[in-house]
């Protein structure tokens, strides 16, 4: 069967195939099977979309839901039992219990998919019921430390995957944005799963990350330094080839751009967005927030602060050690008189301060954090 979706941004279903006679897009009673695979159709074939066989009223029934926008506990503890539950006042109690409502409009029903709610079907109705769900959380949704924004959400990805699916799912609430699932490595068997809009993203681009994450052979595999090493274009290169971030918003944003996302169980800082350019790494979370011309200028001044980091020690050894006469007189006399009493030429000196300063920096992260704030202050006075 074809997954793709040929007429563009129109429901799959509302167009006629040859062999099927389509009446509107309205539910059609007594054909339980080809109203769900109009859904289906409707959202891609996406993998996070689940069905579950269940009998109402003596009848076929089936309930569908996106796996990571809902509870599992809801649907035992709360639907399935109301489901199979008898009660003297019949079906309608029983919905009523659910805090269902109806309707036969199947555009509703994949909407309401991907928006967490269930869907029941009965098998001979000429209606379906839109069921309310609450997603639970393991763990709080907070704001990543090393991402903080002064607009915007103020949530991040936490270890669960179908949360972490949930949250970009709230960000994009779109039937073409596809989840594919995959098992890696023999021993670990970790959950991976792609994300891309499927009316966005290049499928050639799609196709080869999906190519390269079954390629994965290891007998373990933690995310995301794993995923990445397998995955990017040249493991031994000292530039990054994939942009790694806590934010689902900032996973929506490069979604929507029509680039892919890489998550995996297990990892706060999973999701891995490629293809990515140079310049996307100056690019903040908080840029998609504000005014495009003061987030243009912005980056530029990150961009700057790059160029001076990474030129400004050979620019000072080269005219120190070499070109000082470049220098005005009185400040060529002062760095002079400072240098009187350092042991080393201006190229160890310059050498010693970069690792001192990464040193610091590693101490302010590993430590406990009252600890690292002493070492940094000390670290600057000395």
């Amino acid at each position: 069967m074809d997954k793709s979706n040929p007429f563009g941004t129109h429901y799959a279903y509302l167009i006629p195939k040859e062999g099927v006679f389509l009446t509107g897009h309205n539910a059609a009673p007594f054909e339980l099977n080809k109203n769900i695979s109009f859904i289906e159709q409707a959202l891609f074939y996406t993998d996070d979309l689940k069905k579950q066989t269940i009998s109402v009223d003596g009848k076929d029934s089936i309930l569908l839901y996106i796996d990571s926008l809902v509870d599992q506990e809801i649907i035992q503890t709360h639907i399935l039992d109301t489901l199979y539950k008898k009660t003297d006042s019949g079906s309608h109690q029983m919905f009523t219990t659910l805090n269902s409502q109806k309707d036969t409009d199947l555009r509703n029903a994949a909407d309401s998919l991907i928006e967490g709610y269930f869907i029941l079907m009965v098998d001979g109705a000429e209606e379906f019921y839109i069921l309310s769900s609450e997603k639970t959380y393991a763990r709080s949704t907070d704001e990543p430390e090393n991402e903080g924004i002064i607009r915007g959400p103020h949530n991040g990805f936490i270890e669960q995957l179908s949360v972490n699916l949930n949250l970009i799912r709230k960000q994009i609430i779109s039937t073409s944005l596809i989840v594919r699932y995959f098992y890696v490595g023999s021993k670990t068997r970790t959950k991976v799963a792609i994300m891309y809009m499927q009316d966005l993203a290049n499928p050639e681009l799609v196709e080869e990350v999906e190519k390269r994450i079954k390629a994965i052979s290891s007998d373990l595999v933690l995310p995301p330094g794993f995923i990445q090493e397998f995955t990017e274009d040249n493991p031994f290169s000292l530039f990054p080839q994939q942009l790694s971030t806590e934010r689902p918003d900032r996973v929506a944003a490069n979604l929507m751009e029509g680039r892919v996302t890489i998550l995996a169980e297990g990892s706060p800082t999973t999701a891995l967005i490629v293809p990515v350019s140079f310049f996307a790494f100056y690019q903040s979370p908080d840029d998609y927030n504000g005014r495009w011309i003061i987030s243009s200028f912005l980056r530029m001044i990150r961009m700057m602060s790059f160029l001076i980091a990474f030129t400004l020690p050979a620019v000072y050894i080269a005219t120190i050690a070499f070109h000082s006469a470049i220098l005005p007189l009185e400040l060529a006399h002062t760095i002079k008189k400072s240098l009187e009493n350092v042991p080393f030429p201006a190229i160890v000196e310059a050498m010693l301060l970069e690792v001192i300063f990464e040193v610091l920096r590693e101490a302010g992260m590993r430590l406990p954090s009252r600890v690292g704030q002493t070492i940094g202050i000390v670290g600057t006075c000395q």
